[in-house]
């Protein structure tokens, strides 16, 4: 849990920064990375410890379970969105 609440930290900031239009090219790719690597944290169990691309199946179960997490953790969601400014 450690790891992923660091991972979406980060991203929450990227996504803060990149809606303002504030990151260049090497820190949206940065950032890009670091949302990868929050995603593949919710598709563990079923990629296993592959450094693979996630396929778009593995993509959309990786999406739906990141929300559904959020939806489950929203006080600390809205935490980490707040560290972000």
């Amino acid at each position: 849990m450690i790891e992923i609440v660091a991972l979406l930290s980060i991203y929450y900031k990227c996504a803060a920064l990149a809606a303002d239009g504030l990151l260049s090219q090497q820190e949206r790719f940065a950032c890009n990375s670091t949302y990868q690597a929050a995603k593949r944290q919710f598709v563990h169990d079923v990629i296993g410890p592959s450094d693979r691309p996630l396929t778009s199946q593995q993509n959309v179960l990786a999406y739906q379970r990141f929300k559904s997490w959020e939806a489950e953790n929203s006080d600390l969601v809205q935490q980490l969105k707040q560290q972000s400014f």
